[in-house]
């Protein structure tokens, strides 16, 4: 067994350095070569170059992540922690970064702020906003440009679910391209690392939005709509949910925007590049569209679009037979825990029929098991359905440079070109 990463620096493909560089290399074809070896060789490892623990194999990964007294995921002052004073001392200053929020907070906080949203995301809930999310991914389809090649990500998937996120929350689209602006300074201090010379004001620019939304839940106080917001400060007033201002600031600018933005758009994306990827599932899932919940599974199972998650050890414990000391921050790796071979058989076939599907991590696992899932398939299910009406002989551009996102934990395509 692993102790401190001693038995990974004896094998030339796991040194510390090829760990990192693998990581850190968005796309890299050693990706999933590197966490076959890192769960045979070093399933609990420990990297200098990252300072954190990797944990790789499924049951150890889904130990973790069941264990949320242990393992909490309050990570936002680690995050803080990389940046100079000034930078930290705005940051300081915003409801995202300081407010209690159920994406890094267990109980009690956890489940107070989540209990009141989780009507308007189940399978129920988002069912009533289906006809709508149709209808928007089918304007969207035919506004895709007439002439190839295009790109996928740029002119189908991010319009299109940042427009339903948008909507979906309350917040005007009108102001869309502000939204978007914002949207990108939080999303870069939490899933990468602004440019040193625009920290401070990325900084600004999410204490602009707070403010910015602090207009926009007073207006809905107001006059309220058919949205998220206008139902939270409504169950608010009436007594049905209990949040302070800076809570709901904190939940609709992380856990409702930020959270919602990527996770629904990567997923839509990364379908669509593995079915592009072999033309014959492209035309298995066009003839027969009762096979996509089976295919939207595999895909995330096989090809999600995060590595995994990151915890923090509440004390002193043992991850895989391996002593982790408190205080340690944790990545745990769903990417390869979803093709690990003890759990899955051939882990690295395509096999929407597969067993055992339903136990995939890419959606995480206990109580911070993802507020969206429901949202994110039903919205890459009118995507993918809209775009294979409006472009049937989708294909992709050949010999494409490819391109990634270049967060630290994503591996989705930045840009995909494709043609018809």
């Amino acid at each position: 067994m692993t102790d401190n990463g001693t038995k990974a620096q004896g094998c030339p493909l796991l040194s510390p350095e090829s760990v990192a560089a693998t990581f850190l290399s968005h796309g890299s074809a050693d990706l999933y070569p590197m966490l076959k070896s890192l769960r045979d060789e070093a399933p609990v490892f420990y990297s200098e170059d990252l300072r954190m623990w990797i944990v790789s194999r499924y049951d150890d990964v889904s130990w973790v992540l069941k264990n949320s007294a242990l393992f909490p995921a309050s990570t936002r002052s680690i995050i803080m922690s990389s940046y100079p004073p000034e930078v930290r001392e705005v940051l300081r200053s915003t409801s995202t970064f300081t407010a209690p929020n159920m994406g890094f907070d267990g109980p009690p906080a956890h489940d107070r702020l989540r209990k009141p949203v989780v009507p308007s995301f189940s399978a129920k809930g988002v069912k009533r906003l289906e006809p709508r999310i149709e209808e928007m991914a089918d304007l969207r389809a035919g506004e895709i440009p007439s002439e190839p090649p295009v790109d996928l990500v740029e002119a189908y998937a991010r319009p299109l679910a940042n427009t339903i996120v948008i909507e979906l929350a309350g917040l005007p689209t009108g102001d869309y391209d502000r939204i978007l602006r914002y949207h990108r300074a939080v999303d870069a201090f939490f899933f990468g690392q602004p440019p040193a010379h625009l920290q401070l004001a990325y900084a600004k620019d999410i204490q602009e939005w707070e403010e910015y939304l602090t207009d926009v839940i007073r207006m809905r106080r107001r006059v309220p709509q058919d949205d998220l917001i206008s139902l939270l400060t409504q169950k608010v007033s009436r007594g049905e949910a209990d949040y302070t201002e800076e809570e709901l600031i904190s939940l609709i600018s992380f856990d409702i925007v930020t959270a919602g933005f990527r996770p629904t758009s990567f997923a839509l994306v990364n379908l669509c590049k593995e079915l592009l990827e072999e033309p014959h599932r492209w035309r298995a899932l066009r003839d027969e569209p009762g096979r996509f919940d089976g295919v939207f599974s595999e895909t995330l199972r096989r090809s999600g679009p995060a590595l995994g998650v990151f915890r923090m050890t509440a004390a002193e414990v043992e991850v895989g037979g391996v002593p982790v000391p408190a205080g340690a921050v944790l990545w745990v790796m769903t990417a390869s825990a979803n093709r690990d071979e003890r759990h899955f058989l051939r882990p690295d076939a395509f096999d929407p029929h597969r067993p055992h599907l339903a136990g995939s991590l890419h959606f995480s696992q206990g109580l911070h098991y993802c507020l969206g899932a429901n949202l994110a398939r039903t919205v890459t299910r009118a995507g993918i359905t809209a775009l294979m009406r409006h472009r049937p002989g989708l294909r992709l551009v050949p010999d494409q440079a490819r391109v990634y996102e270049p967060s630290i934990n994503v591996v989705a395509p930045a840009k995909l070109l494709v043609a018809w």
